[in-house]
């Protein structure tokens, strides 16, 4: 009897033991999961900041460069947030607007507010106000070391800034500050490795038109030529010194030397002036399209891509058309010159072939 009490009491004694470390369990389980609450709720997520300037040739090449600082970052929370700015007096009606949501890009947020003095941190609101400083004092002598130095200085503190130098710009060490991007970063070294993603995301997100089927067919051809002719702005007093390189002497140059290496080609002409290119622009003996007055940019834009040669113009956009081209074997026409002053370019490339202007 007096064994049977002592083993009853033993197991008495076990259950209270495993219920008060179940107990136990149960509340270290909540007290972490109400930690983990509490940090998601206080962990301040990384902002990616990116200013962007111009239509959509230059918004591509900001994008492509914020998308190859993405792949670097960190397995981390963050957002992109935007501010598109209309810069050289541009209106929306004539493209200075938001064009990257007509592609598949990564998601992003518009505010118009001072993205750096609005995300960044103390430090990094010190370090903008003094660049801002310094961009307002008239240094002549030695600016382009001072710059450098600067650029030093700001990549330091995830400031990416591309301020009248497009060259390519690796990207350091990334802290856990948020990201700045500024300025045009027209070098495709800045963006090539991920080339493959590119293709994908700046794919547009509405389905072909069906009234461009037939242009689709002829773009679809192994002698399909892209023809793209920048006019409107070009040609004003303001640009024409700077930027008016493709006359129409350059595209009968380019025109001919093409012929020589592509059989029988078919010419598809791009443009912003397009009633003007349809009344000036041919070749003889040869079949040549028109794209329709009408056509969205993201349309012309893969109209253009679809294509399998180009000869392209001194154009952001022009250029984009190309770098999207799918065919390895295709020929790229290009001005000898970018600009028509002094200014430098990285956008020649070796593979181009170039007509003298």
């Amino acid at each position: 009897m007096w064994r049977a009490y002592r083993v009853f009491h033993a197991c008495k004694s076990t259950s209270k033991i495993v219920n008060s470390q179940r107990k136990r369990v149960i509340i270290y389980k909540l007290l972490l999961s109400l930690h983990s609450v509490y940090e998601k709720m206080n962990k301040k997520m990384m902002t990616i900041g990116v200013d962007y300037t111009g239509r959509l040739g230059n918004q591509l090449f900001i994008y492509s460069y914020v998308r190859s600082l993405m792949e670097r970052l960190p397995q981390c929370d963050y957002q992109v947030v935007a501010n598109f700015r209309r810069s050289y007096g541009g209106s929306s009606e004539d493209g200075f607007t938001d064009s990257l949501k007509y592609f598949h890009v990564q998601p992003y947020r518009i505010e118009d507010v001072n993205l750096e003095w609005q995300y960044g941190s103390f430090k990094q609101r010190m370090v903008y106000l003094a660049y801002e400083l310094l961009q307002r004092i008239p240094l002549t002598r030695e600016w382009d070391s001072l710059q450098r130095l600067l650029r030093h200085v700001l990549e330091h503190f995830n400031f990416y800034f591309s301020d009248g130098d497009d060259a390519a710009r690796p990207i350091g060490h990334l802290h856990k500050d948020s990201i700045f991007v500024r300025g045009f970063f027209q070098d495709r070294r800045n963006f090539d490795a991920i080339r493959s993603i590119l293709l994908e995301e700046l794919s547009p997100v509405f389905p072909p038109l069906e009234c461009n089927k037939e242009l689709y067919d002829v773009a679809a051809q192994p002698n399909s030529v892209c023809v793209t002719v920048r006019r409107g702005d070009y040609l004003s007093a303001q640009n024409k010194k700077n930027f008016y390189v493709c006359t129409p002497e350059y595209f009968e140059k380019a025109i001919a030397l093409l012929c020589q290496h592509v059989e029988a080609p078919t010419f598809i002409f791009f443009s912003d002036d397009k009633e003007w290119v349809r009344e000036h622009m041919s070749v003889p003996d040869r079949p040549c399209y028109y794209e329709n007055v009408d056509t969205p940019v993201w349309e012309s834009l893969r109209l253009m891509y679809s294509c399998h040669h180009f000869i392209i113009s001194n154009s952001t956009f022009s250029w984009w058309a190309q770098y999207l081209g799918r065919r390895a074997d295709k020929l790229v026409i290009c001005p000898s010159r970018w600009y028509a002053n002094e200014w430098r370019t990285n956008l020649i490339d070796d593979s181009f072939m170039l007509v003298d202007v």
